[in-house]
């Protein structure tokens, strides 16, 4: 399965990550991971990917040319290009929720990853 994982620019609680893919994993296993290149979540992702036997596939935004857009930008081209299966959604701001209501209005199947209970 090709899995998307996303999550906002600032989240960066790696252990609900972990978890939220392990969850998937059970389900399905994970072939290909894309992400955005999370400054905060990029490096676990990739760490998690590379433990389960997953091919990476990252879309960092292009700050330089786009700007403020950039990653409203790099959602949407990362959506399309990168065909996922399933979009696996961790806690996020307003570009998380539109590239939520995207991958839905494509009919891909979106699971929204829980905060641990602590």
């Amino acid at each position: 399965m090709r899995v998307l994982i996303c999550a906002g620019r600032n989240y960066a609680d790696n252990q609900r990550c972990r978890q939220a893919l392990d969850d998937v994993q059970r389900q399905c296993p994970i072939l290909v991971l894309i992400h955005g290149g999370s400054q905060h979540l990029g490096g676990e992702i990739e760490g998690w990917a590379r433990e389960h036997g997953a091919d990476i596939v990252r879309y960092p935004p292009n700050w330089q040319l786009h700007g403020k857009l950039a990653e409203r930008l790099r959602n949407v081209f990362m959506l399309r290009d990168s065909r996922p299966d399933l979009v696996l959604a961790l806690p996020g701001g307003d570009d998380t929720e539109e590239l939520l209501a995207r991958a839905r209005g494509e009919g891909l199947v979106v699971v929204c990853g829980k905060p641990l209970r602590r």
